[in-house]
């Protein structure tokens, strides 16, 4: 077993193409993650201050700017229509002349909130964004007595509020691990028959089940050195929070489960298929097929109604809840039931790619 371990190893150090079709697909992924964040997490804003003197109107202005919503400058009345007709601000706020004055005076001014309505999801962001920042102007006291008398009180679940990007990256995270393992397991195991090698194999006094060992075992080291780095770079960053002894430990618990998984996976594959041309593609397609199927880049419980049940019984689902808990949260109240399911889905990886790989062998 551990001479096919070795083996294995050293012929994917050999083949730059394995590290490529694992990695760049998930780079690509996060190039887009870091666009859609970019896009998504705050938006162009023009703020146009007709009431320069006033000191309520600046106020305002100033709660517009420090909106962490809104990406917000101001301008002139004429550049920020020019900015708006060109793309180049999603909305403008105009505070009126007199603003500040009518204020005093027990009056209502009125500001301007105009909208681009790109589409329904970003118009509703910013539809919300302007109610926050007129909360803040009233909490201000710069508008008299806060007629609305509102308090808010915030209670979170979480100590550690992380990033849209961080967010999103531990999926991908789980993503990189499944894709490794099911790649290079698959590779491992079909260069049997693409080099003839197996039928040495067949001639050897070797078992059958501690070649297959072999194969996953090779396929999770594999999978599982590509998972730290990826881990360590986002340490490195400031993406993730360097988690607890304990929740470290259910971090590699994950890490290694999901990966014998996918290599199990990937062994069945490539004993199904015989042909590296086939594996390949096959493999990165249903590791992303699992990927979306278990929700991706959002949470369970922003999927459709329909896709609950699938996303269940899909071990990203758990792995990805898993990792969050530990990289983002430092904890998880329910990290023993999922290491207990991500356990039965990586028996069931094995217990699929071992006796097609023997069956492959044999015949």
């Amino acid at each position: 077993m551990w001479a096919i371990v070795k083996k294995d190893l050293a012929v994917l150090l050999r083949r730059p193409v394995a590290l490529i079709v694992t990695i760049v697909p998930a780079l690509v992924l996060v190039l887009v993650l870091l666009l859609e964040a970019g896009a998504v997490g705050s938006y162009p804003v023009a703020v146009v201050n007709l009431d320069p003197g006033g000191a309520a109107a600046s106020t305002l202005v100033g709660d517009a700017l420090g909106y962490n919503g809104f990406r917000a400058r101001t301008m002139t009345a004429a550049a920020a229509e020019a900015a708006f007709g060109r793309l180049q601000v999603a909305a403008v706020l105009t505070v009126p002349a007199g603003f500040s004055a009518a204020l005093a005076a027990g009056l209502h001014p009125a500001v301007t909130w105009q909208v681009r309505n790109f589409n329904l999801d970003s118009t509703n962001d910013l539809r919300r964004g302007l109610p926050d920042v007129l909360s803040a102007f009233l909490r201000s006291g710069a508008a008299g007595p806060d007629p609305v008398r509102v308090a808010l009180r915030e209670t979170d679940l979480h100590a550690h509020e992380p990033s849209l990007v961080a967010y999103q990256l531990v999926p991908v995270l789980a993503l990189l691990l499944l894709q490794a393992g099911v790649v290079n397991a698959g590779l491992g195991a079909v260069a049997e028959w693409q080099t003839g090698s197996v039928k040495e194999l067949l001639l050897s006094p070797v078992p059958a089940g501690a070649v297959v060992a072999g194969k996953v075992a090779a396929g999770v080291l594999a999978a599982m050195a590509v998972g730290l780095v990826a881990v360590g770079a986002g340490l490195a960053a400031g993406l993730l929070v360097p988690p607890p002894p304990a929740q470290a430990a259910l971090t590699l618990a994950a890490m290694i489960l999901l990966a014998t998984f996918a290599a199990g996976l990937g062994v069945a594959i490539a004993a199904g298929l015989r042909i590296q041309d086939r594996v390949v593609p096959v493999s990165i397609n249903l590791a992303f097929y699992l990927f979306f199927l278990g929700g991706g880049i959002t949470a369970l419980a922003y999927l459709p109604e329909w896709l609950h049940g699938v996303a269940r019984a899909m071990p990203l689902t758990y792995a990805t809840a898993l990792l969050r808990g530990a990289l983002l949260y430092g904890s998880d109240p329910a990290a023993g039931r999922r290491i207990l399911v991500l356990a039965l889905f990586a028996v069931g990886g094995v217990a699929a790619g071992i006796p097609a790989l023997r069956r492959g062998i044999a015949h």
